[in-house]
């Protein structure tokens, strides 16, 4: 059950943006506005995370190395940190109450069930090293005090592969931020 499910975590997103499409929203404009800057730091994260990892968007958890530099110096999941702070903007769009519901299902799939798998295949594959990193760096929260190289934080970026890997989640990011700005000027008339 937890390998199906993290096999088509990415469905939550296309889920979340359906339903907000269908489903009644209360968008207003000043929350539109206020949740670009959102959309767009959760964005920012995941190419930075892209960048730097060797590969992750698989159908079964892998790692041919564990990752503890640029933005996982400062949390060990920032691709899920920022599918969390994109997801946290579209709500907000929509409305609070999307915003609370969204929360509910972000802390069961990412927090209660994703990350323990992924933890555990990680724990088998790098024993010690990892627990070490698990206990020196938070899952999602960043510690930003954690960094004491400031070389690792570019260290093994590659902007090619991070735009091949995230073009996907922009696409996605800008189609919903769209269609909710359509909803928005609808339901203003």
């Amino acid at each position: 059950m937890t390998e199906t499910i993290f096999k088509y975590r990415g469905l939550v997103w296309g889920t979340l943006a359906v339903a907000v499409l269908i489903f009644p929203v209360y968008p207003s404009m000043p929350r539109f506005v206020a949740s670009i800057p959102i959309l767009a730091l959760g964005q920012a994260l995941r190419f930075w995370a892209a960048g730097v990892i060797p590969k992750y968007r698989t159908l079964v958890v892998d790692a041919p190395e564990l990752v503890t530099w640029g933005p996982y110096a400062f949390a060990r999941n920032p691709l899920y940190a920022g599918n969390g702070i994109m997801g946290l903007g579209w709500s907000l769009m929509a409305g609070w109450g999307w915003a609370a519901a969204f929360a509910v299902l972000y802390i069961a799939l990412y927090l209660m069930v994703i990350i323990p798998h992924e933890e555990k295949f990680l724990f088998e594959r790098f024993g010690e090293e990892y627990e070490q990193y698990k206990k020196s760096t938070p899952a999602i929260f960043p510690r930003l005090a954690n960094i004491r190289d400031k070389a690792a934080l570019i260290r093994g970026f590659d902007a090619k592969k991070s735009w091949f890997m995230e073009r996907h989640s922009l696409r996605m990011n800008i189609v919903v931020t769209i269609l909710v700005l359509v909803r928005l000027y609808h339901s203003a008339k």
